[in-house]
């Protein structure tokens, strides 16, 4: 007993002289921990890690060269806490099977260079976390499904894959719920249809189309033209091209044409303001793009219609190729002739008007080379056809004349219902085109009826050439007869026997 109280007694006198001696030093270490720490400075020998290329900024999206692609497996991790996956030469089966198992949940950047794959699916989870995605220089069999709702992909890379529309079907619409979505780069592809829907948004967004060429320009003029085109941003602005329809007559062609052509409608918005009357607010358009050599001219079409303007408009933007000015009150077309901004017009719609007559266009430079000519439903009651003599010469003009009510006579009769006849290739609407007084239609006239002229001599004619040959034939038997009663009988019959001498008697004794 006395033992044990020993032992705990000389245990308490060691944990006090242990106090006594190590409490200072207790003390310096909760002073040291309230100062900051000074970082550890790696060896002068060891160097700095290069940055991986994670930023989105002016279309780079993660993306690594051929160069480091990894030498024992298809996939690697790269990056500050191993956010980035890197693969090579990646086939369909390595995709479905195990590359889930590689891109978890901090992952965030993928890149896959030369993929051989039949079917990329986005709408697999597999995508669901990342940030920025690239399958470039491969070839992918077809995109299909849609990316899912909410996905936080900010850069998507599918450059040169050999991608198609077919490929890449819009009616599946992939790029639906990337609302996210400031970077797309589908360069180096065969294209052939411009995912509109992306720049549809109120998003700011980088996107790279160059190489492929057979992009229809009116896409890329479709989407500089939308209210947001300023926040679409072209990269590689200078190698984009497009391909532009030309066509002339039968003949068609495509043109491959630099995009820049096609940023017009800021300046056409402006000469469209200049339009006389002021303030009818007329609608200008691009129309086509027009190649000669190599200048290329942009056309425009211009709609006044249902703007209650009593003439025809003024000062049209250059190059204007079609107008548009149905249902108004306009009565005369005089403007046509003397405003040298029509000197272009080859489509004019004039419908729903108050137009008597197309006179005022002879000579003029659009009625030598319109291509459609819509006057209906005017007041023409008369249609001076010399003025279009001249046009009809090809298939190609269009007249339309359909809800005019023409003053129906026997010059109708004869002039223009054959003119209606025989151009019925360029008017397509000449049988429904009537006549005043329900008269019926100009072609089912018929001349007989309508041609009544006052009685004239000439009209008994024949009546009088049959007579006289009827006279002279009676006159001949009568001399005849008489001549053989003479040399028979020796006397001339009555009345030759009573009509008196004549000098030339003579010559028959």
């Amino acid at each position: 007993m006395e033992r044990n109280r020993i032992y705990v007694d000389a245990v308490l006198w060691c944990a006090v002289v242990y106090l006594v001696t190590h409490l200072p030093c207790i003390e310096m270490r909760v002073d040291d921990l309230e100062q900051p720490a000074p970082r550890e400075q790696p060896p002068a020998s060891t160097a700095r890690p290069e940055p991986i290329d994670q930023h989105l900024n002016m279309g780079k999206c993660f993306h690594m060269p051929r160069s480091m692609c990894p030498t024992k497996a298809v996939c690697t991790t790269l990056g500050p806490g191993n956010m980035s996956v890197f693969c090579c030469d990646m086939d369909s089966a390595y995709m479905k099977d195990v590359l889930p198992l590689i891109i978890m949940q901090n992952k965030t950047n993928l890149h896959v260079l030369n993929a051989s794959i039949d079917e990329l699916d986005v709408s697999t989870s597999v995508f669901r976390r990342l940030s920025s995605m690239a399958f470039t220089d491969g070839n992918i069999g077809k995109i299909i499904g849609q990316f899912p709702k909410h996905s936080p992909i900010a850069c998507l890379n599918i450059s040169n894959n050999n991608l198609t529309t077919a490929k890449l079907p819009s009616s599946q619409r992939p790029f639906a719920y990337l609302f996210n979505l400031t970077v797309l780069d589908a360069s180096a592809n065969n294209l052939t249809e411009f995912p509109l829907s992306l720049v549809q948004s109120n998003k700011k967004i980088d996107i790279n189309l160059s190489g492929n060429n057979y992009l229809p320009c009116k896409h890329f003029q479709k989407a500089m033209e939308t209210n947001n085109s300023s926040l679409v941003h072209f990269l590689n602005y200078n190698k984009t091209f497009c391909a532009l329809d030309l066509s002339f007559n039968w003949f068609k062609d495509i043109k491959i044409v630099p995009i820049d052509h096609i940023r017009i409608q800021k300046e056409l918005n402006v000469s469209c303001r200049d339009i006389k009357p002021a303030n009818i607010n007329c609608t200008c358009v691009p129309e086509r793009l027009e190649v000669t050599g190599d200048n290329v001219t942009n056309l425009v079409a211009v709609d006044c219609s249902r703007r209650q303007l009593k003439e025809m408009p003024t000062h049209l933007p250059p190059n204007t190729v079609k107008l548009n000015v149905s249902y108004n009150n306009i009565t005369s077309l005089q403007a046509i002739a003397s405003d040298t901004s029509y000197d272009h017009l080859r489509r004019l719609i004039v419908e729903h008007n108050d137009i008597t007559n197309i006179l005022e266009l002879e000579g003029t430079k659009f009625i030598d080379h319109f291509i459609l000519f819509a006057i209906g439903y005017n007041k023409l009651n008369i249609i001076h056809t010399y003025v279009l003599s001249n046009r009809f010469v090809t298939t190609g003009p269009t007249f339309s004349i359909v809800g005019n009510f023409i003053h129906c006579d026997c010059n109708t009769a004869k002039t223009l219902k054959p003119w209606l006849l025989e151009n019925f290739k360029n008017i397509p609407d000449y049988k429904n085109l009537a006549c005043k007084d329900d008269m019926g239609l100009v072609v089912e006239l018929v001349e007989s009826r309508v041609c009544h002229t006052p009685t004239d001599w000439t009209d008994y004619i024949y009546y009088i050439i049959g007579l006289e040959v009827l006279v002279l034939v009676l006159l001949i038997s009568k001399v005849s007869y008489d001549y053989w009663v003479f040399k028979t009988a020796g006397y001339l019959p009555w009345p030759a026997n009573k009509m008196p001498r004549l000098p030339c008697d003579w010559l028959c004794e």
